[in-house]
């Protein structure tokens, strides 16, 4: 019976010893693949992200945002990009190359900033792919999706003045 015990102990010392450490903020591709997440095909990026409202946080401190700073994006299905952030509002565009499983953003700088998206649980974790300090990290997630332009970032056509004929 003690033997029994002891050999219960030492296998359960070597399965904790299998299981995944906590993710760090930034986590890479492979970490989080560990922990069950799963990448996005590029039809599943469409699907999840075309007219849709993103509301993300940053993972890592970049030039002007810090980890922790929540963002939110507007993807219209025109592929315009619709930005903000504690500091600033822009638009962009944004697009899912043929040939690659990564949504790539353009902003004000004009070239792409592409990144995989992972789904883990009901988070989205975008991994940079740009060449730099945050190569094959998480620098941001997403925790929250709404359909349409949520936040009213799209203007609104002015409405034309309907006059009967005379």
């Amino acid at each position: 019976m003690r033997l029994g015990i002891v050999a219960g102990l030492v296998l359960l010392g070597v399965l904790a010893g299998c299981a995944p450490g906590p993710l760090p903020p930034d986590p890479t591709a492979e970490q989080l693949l560990a922990h069950g997440a799963k990448p996005l095909p590029r039809m599943a990026l469409l699907e999840r992200l075309s007219d849709k409202t993103v509301y993300g946080t940053f993972s890592v401190d970049t030039n002007a945002d810090k980890a922790g700073d929540a963002w939110t994006e507007y993807f219209a299905p025109d592929g315009q990009l619709w930005y903000r952030d504690r500091r600033t509002t822009f638009r962009g565009r944004w697009h899912v190359p043929d040939d690659r499983d990564e949504l790539c953003l353009s902003f004000r700088e004009g070239e792409d900033r592409c990144a995989k998206l992972y789904e883990l649980g009901t988070t989205l974790q975008f991994i940079s792919v740009a060449q730099g300090p945050y190569q094959g990290r998480a620098v941001s997630y997403a925790d929250k999706t709404a359909d349409g332009d949520a936040e009213g970032f799209v203007p609104k056509k002015p409405e034309r003045e309907h006059r009967p004929r005379k």
